[in-house]
């Protein structure tokens, strides 16, 4: 291949993953719609707060909001059909009580513990045939565009 040759097809591939970057957005948002069209037990919203909840023993709801990147408005409401449904439950703090505390519940646990293990039997369905050089650079080619995406 020639030079010329080299920099156009870089080019083009440059070009598909960009499409496929808005077409990955596209999916999230269509996700997302789902979830209000036919409501589940749990949304994509609140799996995101139970992982990060998962990984302490309790948290604010305030850091549980900032760290699963959910407006902290939201998160309130949120955690009130939570609690509802048995999933987390709330505790002031002991030293402060205008403090609010949020932790799993054993039911909390084992619905991640399904949705997890549901997640990565189709994760590697889907995935498990690419390469470790493949996958490798999927994974080089995502910390970039976050990093690009938190830049903008």
């Amino acid at each position: 291949m020639t030079m010329e040759a080299d920099r156009t097809a870089h080019q083009g591939a440059l070009d598909q993953l960009r499409v496929a970057l808005s077409e990955l957005f596209g999916a999230e948002r269509r996700l997302r719609g789902r979830e209000q069209q036919q409501p589940r037990d749990i949304t994509q919203s609140q799996l995101r707060a139970l992982y990060k909840l998962r990984e302490v023993d309790e948290v604010t709801a305030g850091d549980l909001a900032r760290g699963a990147d959910l407006n902290p408005a939201s998160v309130t409401a949120m955690l009130d059909q939570l609690e509802a449904g048995g999933i987390v439950e709330r505790r002031r703090d002991a030293n402060d009580r205008r403090v609010c505390m949020v932790s799993l519940t054993d039911k909390g646990r084992a619905i991640l513990d399904e949705r997890t293990a549901l997640w990565h039997a189709r994760w590697e369905a889907r995935l498990g045939d690419l390469s470790e050089k493949e996958l490798t650079a999927a994974l080089r080619a995502m910390r970039i565009i976050t990093e690009l995406l938190d830049e903008v």
